[in-house]
């Protein structure tokens, strides 16, 4: 069973004809306006374009993403094509790896977890966001370093002394070793 193209068009049009979409500045919402406002219509299927960290961060920059998610068989093949051709540069086909769901809400889901994390007014301190697995910086090729809370031992297991001895270069230095760098 397919899903009907004409629907998810007159779906999309609506979309980007009659609804507001947001313009944005780094501290806050600004204004609305439908014109000139930057826009991306992703749909969530197989593809050869994965999703990643690097993707999320360059999506992170664009006001506002219209997600396409699907159920059954798929969607007649007559949408992708109206898309390709009347919103190329707007239009991009993506999935979140080599498998297959039920449906696509939950993959646009983690997609919308990963992107919104990265715009700089939702979370609070940039530092959050800069010393993480995957990032740019290094490629994409890194993983963080173990990491301890309190209480010190648990289970037999103590939290490394380096750590409690308050000296920030020796536990950056720590840090540092312990992240793992993938090939």
């Amino acid at each position: 069973m397919l899903m009907k193209a004409k629907p998810l068009i007159d779906s999309i049009e609506s979309i980007i004809k009659n609804y507001k979409l947001w313009i944005m500045n780094e501290k806050k919402i600004k204004k609305f306006k439908t014109q000139n406002s930057t826009f991306k219509i992703i749909l969530l299927s197989p593809s050869k374009e994965i999703f990643n960290q690097k993707l999320a961060h360059s999506l992170s920059d664009i006001q506002n993403l219209i997600f396409v998610c699907w159920r059954y068989e798929g969607i007649d093949y007559r949408f992708e094509q109206y898309l390709t051709k009347k919103y190329k540069k707007n239009f991009s086909k993506i999935s979140i790896w080599q498998f297959i769901t039920l449906g696509w809400e939950l993959p646009a889901m983690t997609m919308i977890e990963s992107i919104v994390r990265l715009i700089p007014w939702v979370i609070q301190k940039p530092a959050s966001r800069q010393d993480e697995s995957y990032s740019i910086e290094n490629k994409m090729k890194n993983l963080e370093y173990p990491q301890y809370t309190r209480p010190e031992k648990v289970y037999n297991m103590q939290v490394p002394e380096i750590l409690l001895s308050g000296y920030s270069k020796k536990i950056e230095e720590r840090k540092k070793k312990n992240s793992k760098h993938l090939k």
